[in-house]
């Protein structure tokens, strides 16, 4: 091969190079937001339940719920049960279009520990702070917060 011609080539490598380098790097930033779920229409919980899988940590992030703890939701006409982790719970609620509202929120106060511990009282606190309600295109319920931060996702239960 001729000089001229090898650093043709060794520069095209190079090129090559840096641009895959360049294609990976931002496919693994973070410089965009997640998108905003879009809601699937009018959202009817009355005869439902649901499974807790992301919740709203007292620290702000958002946290998967592990596997081996299973907080759920059922919806009557006016009431949200489930259970919390080891204890139940139980609240009045309102909803008109997409605003949601639990009132009078209570629960037994058995002791838990671990893992279990941590889920219920993030839970219990989200619960408390609940403002809108939306059942996603996805299937998943997800509940947010005065603030817009998504406090509570969930989905079917099976």
């Amino acid at each position: 091969m001729l000089p001229a011609t090898r650093r043709r080539t060794a520069s095209r490598l190079v090129l090559v190079l840096i641009a895959a380098m360049a294609l990976a790097v931002s496919a693994c930033g973070s410089g965009s937001p997640t998108p905003t779920p879009v809601p699937s229409g009018p959202l009817e919980l009355a005869g439902t339940r649901w499974v807790l899988i992301k919740y709203l940590s007292p620290s702000g992030e958002i946290v998967t719920v592990p596997s081996s703890v299973t907080p759920t939701a059922e919806f009557t006409a006016d009431t949200m049960s489930g259970r919390a982790g080891c204890n139940t719970f139980s609240a009045a609620y309102t909803l008109d279009g997409d605003n949601f509202t639990l009132t009078g929120i209570s629960s037994t106060l058995m002791a838990c520990e671990g893992p279990v511990a941590t889920v219920e009282t993030a839970y219990l606190q989200a619960l408390a702070v609940l403002d809108k309600a939306a059942l996603l295109n996805d299937g998943r319920l997800q509940l947010w917060d005065a603030e817009g931060k998504t406090t509570l996702v969930y989905v079917k239960a099976g």
